[in-house]
């Protein structure tokens, strides 16, 4: 990418953004008239040509999708009486980062060349753009979204659609199945007693953090030198936020492709994070992306990941099913009932496993596994 096609895709960010907010403006003047939403049609409709020098007319229509979208999850969640989700709001500029492009093709607005090393998108944007594929494309692309992350570099995201894998569905699979208990000690335990370590990437970079945050603070509002230090503060940001992910990446892999059927939690982190004290160390160890990326993969797998409920899983025995009341800070399970001696993690694990009523690590079943989901506390 040159500087000029650089300056295009500023441009087309900034611009975009306006007329974002230009549309959520509309939507609130409309409502207060007639009381209800105008439709993503309507909004297509209402600004078409309106993307002038700088933005596509296909992402003027993604502008439209993307607010439509966001008033849906609204209303949806108001049902529901969700209060963490709140109405769409105005955009900043540090809080716009991408753009969107809908349709994808060789007759369409953006492809990838036959030599994989240039990214054709409309001429507003620069027409063709130098690209390092780190991944063939699989399945159907339908979309790509242009990224401009804190490190100053583009990146294009295609999404796919993909053909789900059921090999192991329709036939007998011999993988074992296994329950994996997430925590703060260790990033996950799991009922074969099996552990991975807790790296807490934002703990180990607080130092950095620190220093940089407070480099800004001294820095004057408005001023080059205070935008040179608040990159510096996202590029820290985005480097934790690339090893936690990089992490989870590496840890889920074995999982999904050498278990069947994996048990875990349905944790609701929300309510976790209310005590203050643990907050910053359950969102270090980000364990719902981490299921999330785990489901995913176990699904591309042909596996599954069966989600249960997480009341009692730490203090019933395994082996008697008795409630052994115990501190968070106990990290030994020692049932005055049976006599049954094992790590907190691992029993908590085994606990996942029987509630899953998956079978343990040795055996064998055939069949399409259905996910189970109980609601979490």
């Amino acid at each position: 990418m040159n500087t000029a096609q650089h300056h295009l895709l500023m441009q087309c960010l900034r611009e975009s953004r306006m007329i974002y907010n230009e549309m959520l403006e509309t939507v609130k003047a409309h409502y207060a008239e007639k009381g209800t939403f105008p439709t993503k049609y309507d909004l297509t409709a209402r600004f078409k040509g309106r993307g002038g020098e700088h933005v596509p007319a296909t992402t003027v229509q993604m502008l439209a999708d993307r607010l439509s979208q966001s008033l849906q999850r609204f209303l949806a969640a108001k049902e529901l009486g969700l209060p963490h989700v709140g109405f769409p709001r105005f955009k900043k500029p540090n809080r716009w980062h991408s753009i969107q492009l809908r349709q994808y093709g060789t007759s369409r607005d953006v492809w990838v060349d036959a030599d994989s090393k240039h990214l054709h998108v409309p001429a507003k944007l620069g027409k063709l753009l130098k690209i390092k594929l780190h991944r063939p494309i699989e399945g159907t692309p339908k979309t790509v979204h242009l990224v401009h992350r804190a490190d100053g570099h583009w990146y294009a995201l295609i999404v796919c659609e993909t053909v789900p894998q059921t090999e192991h569905f329709t036939s007998a699979c011999s993988h074992p199945d296994i329950g994996i208990d997430v925590g703060l000690k260790s990033f996950l335990t799991d009922s074969e007693g099996q552990t991975v370590e807790n790296p807490r990437f934002y703990r180990t970079s607080q130092n950095t953090l620190r220093r940089k945050q407070r480099q800004l603070c001294r820095r004057k509002k408005g001023s080059h030198r205070r935008r040179t230090a608040a990159r510096h503060v996202a590029k820290t940001h985005l480097k934790i936020a690339r090893q936690r992910r990089d992490h989870q990446f590496k840890v889920a892999k074995p999982y999904a492709e050498g278990y069947q059927r994996i048990a875990v939690e349905d944790l609701a982190i929300c309510q976790m994070v209310i005590f203050h004290h643990l907050a910053k160390s359950i969102l270090d160890a980000s364990c719902i992306a981490f299921l999330a990326i785990l489901s995913d993969k176990a699904e591309r797998a042909g596996h599954a990941v069966i989600r249960v409920n997480p009341r009692f899983t730490s203090q019933k025995c395994h082996r008697c099913g008795e409630i052994v009341q115990k501190s968070l800070s106990v990290r030994t399970h020692l049932c005055p009932f049976c006599g049954y001696v094992a790590d907190r993690d691992v029993n908590a694990a085994q606990n996942i496993l029987s509630l899953a009523g998956a079978r343990p690590s040795g055996t064998a079943s055939a069949g399409r596994p259905v996910e189970l989901r109980s609601p979490a506390l």
